[in-house]
Formats: C-alpha cells, sequence, structure tokens
C-alpha cells in the first residue's frame, strides 16, 4: 500500500508552478522576445522531462535531482527578473552519479524558500544548496535562505486572503512518512531560523538526513 501511494505522490508537481511556467513562456511570446521564450521553453522542456522519468523510479541519482533542482531554480530566476541567486554544491568525496535517494525530495523546500523567503524582499536573495556525506550511509542536505524568516513570513501570509498550504510541502511531507514506512528507514527534516547579531532574522535554514 505504501509502494502504491508513493508511485502516486510521485507523479504529483505543483500544478501552480507549471501554470506560471506556461504563461511566463506566453509573455515573452507576445513581447516578441522570441530568444528568451526559446530559452525559457528549452529549460522547461528538460525539467519536465526529468521530472517524469525521476517519478517512475524509487531512487534516482543525486546527479539527476540535482540537475532537476538547478532548472527549476532557474526558470524561477528567470521569471522573477533575476531575483533569485542560487549556489548548489556537493562534497568532492560524494560521487553524484553513484548515490542515489528518492526522487522529488529536495525541490519543494527550495521553492518554499523562494516563495515565502525571498519574494518578499525587494531585492530578492539567494539559495544555498550545499550536500555533504557525514557518515557512509547518511546524506545531509542543506537549504539557506537569506528570506524574511518564518516568523514574518507567516504573518504575511495571515493578513492576506489566500491561505492555502504549500502543495509540495504537503506532499513531501506525506512522502517522507511513507518513505521511511517503505524503506524501514529513518527521513529527518529539521528547520532552523536564522538571526543576526540582534536578534533579527535574516533567513531560513532545512537540512534533510537522508539515509543512502
Amino acid at each position: 500500500m505504501a509502494e502504491t501511494e508513493m508511485t502516486a505522490l510521485r507523479s504529483q508537481m505543483n500544478p501552480h508552478f507549471i501554470f506560471n511556467c506556461l504563461n511566463s513562456i506566453k509573455l515573452y511570446t507576445l513581447q516578441n522576445d522570441t530568444d528568451r521564450a526559446a530559452d525559457y521553453l528549452t529549460k522547461f522542456a528538460r525539467l519536465i522531462r526529468l521530472v517524469l522519468e525521476n517519478s517512475r523510479a524509487e531512487r534516482v541519482t543525486l546527479y539527476n535531482e540535482l540537475e532537476a533542482l538547478q532548472l527549476y531554480i532557474e526558470l524561477e530566476a528567470m521569471r522573477f527578473k533575476q531575483k533569485v541567486q542560487f549556489m548548489i554544491a556537493v562534497d568532492p568525496e560524494i560521487d553524484a552519479q553513484f548515490t542515489t535517494i528518492p526522487p522529488l525530495l529536495i525541490q519543494p523546500y527550495v521553492e518554499n524558500a523562494i516563495w515565502h523567503g525571498l519574494m518578499h524582499k525587494p531585492e530578492g536573495g539567494t539559495i544555498r544548496v550545499r550536500v555533504a556525506q557525514p557518515q557512509d550511509d547518511t546524506l545531509l542536505v542543506t537549504i539557506t535562505d537569506d528570506g524574511i524568516g518564518r516568523q514574518r513570513a507567516a504573518q504575511l501570509k495571515s493578513k492576506s486572503a489566500n491561505h492555502a498550504k504549500s502543495f509540495g510541502m504537503k506532499m513531501t511531507s506525506e512522502r517522507i512518512s511513507l518513505i521511511s514506512r517503505h524503506f524501514s528507514i529513518q527521513t529527518e527534516v529539521s528547520v532552523h531560523d536564522l538571526t543576526d547579531p540582534t536578534g533579527q532574522p535574516v533567513g531560513t535554514e532545512v537540512v534533510l538526513t537522508i539515509p543512502i
């Protein structure tokens, strides 16, 4: 039953993201910006192909997972006029072509950081993703943003007419629970509020501990 549920969840992708991407392609076309429209469409097609391929597998290579993640961030950066900067770093001792993890596990946390952390800053900000391997059987994925922080984001959300819960975050929370049951392993997520020396929020850090 858990495996069937995981297959159904893996096949889902945030419909709002797909809708927004298609709207961006339409906008570039209406503006006669054919080069940008073609670049965006190429990246979007590659991302959709990777997501469909990855969704068929119980585990995918870290390389494929990070390639899909990079394409997603690049599309968001183009759509938001370069308000989103990013850096993805993998410790050199990790063989990304050999190491495998459950698919579509990292992107929803990056999406959440962009939409709830960076988009509320006029100047935007930076997402940093670092992959480390503290033990032979464990990957540590750290996602850091320099956004407005969870408390301020929650305040802004409470004032908004749209109180919908993040599709990607809900899906990922369910999948982590199913993965733990299906493979008898414990994938853990911890979230930390980042502050400056005066105690003011300067972003959020999410740490995924993934058994491999």
